[in-house]
C-alpha cells in the first residue's frame, strides 16, 4: 500500500509528526549557531532569535582559548587511522564470510555479532589495565586499538553487501590467476563503494564524537580530542554562555559537514545493504 492510498487524515498526521521531528532536530542547531554570534548582553535580551549584529568574536576567542587547531588535529588523526583500519580489516572479514568456506565460519560470524550485545562500559576497566600494562596510556595507539575492536556492525554490513556480489565474478578472477588480495582490493572493494562510504562515514561520526574512551586513556593535553577539550571548556567557562556555545559549534561542525556532504551515499548504502542482506 502506497502512502498516497492512505486516508487524508492519516497522511496529514504523518506529515505533522515528521515536521515536529524535523523541528526538534533543526531548532537546537539553529539556536546554537545564532547564539554563537551574539554578545552576552544580546543573548540575555533575546536568547532564541537571530542576533541584530553578527559578531565573530566568540568564535575567534573559543578557537584560541580552546586550542581547537590541536584538538582538531588529534581527533582527525585518531578518527582517520581508525576508520581506515576498520574499513580494510572488516571489509576483508566480510568478504571472507561471504565468499570463503572454512570450518566454524557461521559460529565465528555469530561470535563477532555477539559483540553488539556487550556494553563498552563492561570492558572499560580491563581495557584500561591492558593499555596501562603495555604503556600505551596517553598515546594515540590506546584509543586507535580500542576503536579497531568496534567491528561487529562493519563486519555484518560488509558481509551482507559482498554476499550480493555474484560468486562467478570471484571464480573468474581466480581462474585468471588473480590472488585473493588482488581480488579483494581491485575487484571487491571498488564494487562495494557504497558500503565502504556508508561504513566509513558512520564510524567517522561515532569515533569523532566519542567521549568515553578518550576520557579513560588520554590525560595529556597534547593528545586530547575535541570532546575532551569541550569538557575542559565547559568547566572553565560555564557562565559564558555565548563563548561556550561558540566552542560547541566548532566541536560539532566536522561530523555535521561530513554527514551533510555524504548523506545520499549513506542512505543509498544502507538501503543496498539491507536489500542484499
Amino acid at each position: 500500500m502506497k502512502f498516497k492510498d492512505f486516508p487524508l487524515y492519516a497522511r496529514m498526521a504523518a506529515w505533522m509528526l515528521l515536521l515536529l521531528l524535523t523541528a526538534s532536530v533543526i531548532f537546537p542547531f539553529f539556536w546554537m549557531v545564532m547564539t554563537s554570534f551574539k554578545s552576552l548582553e544580546e543573548y540575555a535580551r533575546n536568547p532564541f532569535w537571530i542576533p541584530s549584529t553578527f559578531e565573530i568574536r566568540n568564535i575567534t576567542e573559543a578557537w584560541q582559548i580552546g586550542n581547537f587547531l590541536r584538538l582538531y588535529a588529534n581527533s582527525m588523526f585518531i578518527t582517520l587511522v581508525s576508520v581506515t583500519g576498520i574499513v580494510v580489516s572488516c571489509g576483508a572479514a566480510g568478504y571472507a564470510f561471504a565468499h570463503f568456506r572454512f570450518p566454524g565460519k557461521t559460529l565465528l560470524f555469530f561470535y563477532f555479532l555477539a559483540g553488539m550485545m556487550i556494553p563498552p562500559q563492561v570492558i572499560l576497566i580491563p581495557a584500561f589495565k591492558m593499555m596501562s600494562m603495555m604503556g600505551l596510556v596517553n598515546t594515540y595507539a590506546s584509543v586507535i586499538l580500542t576503536y579497531l575492536a568496534w567491528v561487529p556492525f562493519a563486519i555484518y554490513f560488509f558481509r551482507a553487501y559482498f554476499a550480493g556480489i555474484p560468486k562467478e565474478l570471484v571464480e573468474a578472477a581466480r581462474i585468471d590467476g588473480a590472488s585473493e588480495l588482488s581480488i579483494f582490493f581491485r575487484i571487491m572493494l571498488p564494487l562495494a563503494k557504497p558500503a565502504v562510504v556508508t561504513v566509513a562515514i558512520i564510524y567517522f561520526v561515532w569515533i569523532f564524537n566519542d567521549f568515553m574512551w578518550p576520557l579513560v586513556y588520554l590525560n595529556n593535553n597534547e593528545v586530547r580530542t575535541v570532546t575532551l577539550g569541550m569538557m575542559n571548556f565547559q568547566g572553565q567557562y560555564s557562565s559564558a554562555t555565548t563563548l561556550k556555545t561558540a566552542a560547541l559549534m566548532l566541536a560539532t561542525l566536522p561530523p555535521v559537514i561530513v554527514f551533510l556532504i555524504f548523506r545520499r551515499q549513506i542512505q543509498g548504502g544502507l538501503v543496498e545493504g539491507a536489500l542484499k542482506s
